[in-house]
């Protein structure tokens, strides 16, 4: 290092006792670089910076799910919130089935066509509309 530093700041020749051995030169970094050390906690290779902007993008849109479904913010972890969430969606699947029901029973002379709103399409048992 110490070497280098002269190298770099112009300064003379070095005496031999100061000039590094080889198993020294074998150690010293090839090419010049800044090798940039991270606090901790804190990443600096891309591909971990762009794995914490995902974790928390994802963070971000649990969050708002976690706003949209009621009782849902009680709920701490992310398996059990998710699981809350798909039985919101279910729920609200089934509501929507019913009430198309009741409504073309109230009123056949609209002519509404259940299997087209839902598109004959079933998850889990239950029919899906396709905007859900």
């Amino acid at each position: 290092n110490c070497k280098r530093l002269k190298e770099e700041t112009g300064g003379g020749a070095t005496p031999e006792a100061e000039q590094p051995t080889s198993k020294e030169n074998d150690k010293a970094p090839k090419s010049d670089y800044i090798h940039v050390r991270a606090r901790r906690g804190q990443a600096t290779d891309s591909h971990s910076l762009a794995e914490r902007v995902r974790r928390e993008r994802i963070s971000q849109r649990m969050k708002y799910l976690q706003d949209l479904v009621p009782g849902c913010s009680k709920i701490t972890g992310k398996a059990g919130m998710l699981d809350e969430i798909i039985n919101y969606v279910q729920s609200l699947q089934r509501q929507v089935e019913f009430l198309s029901m009741k409504l073309a029973a109230v009123n056949p002379i609209m002519d509404i066509n259940i299997d087209s709103l839902f598109g004959g399409r079933e998850v889990n048992g239950t029919s899906s509309p396709h905007f859900l």
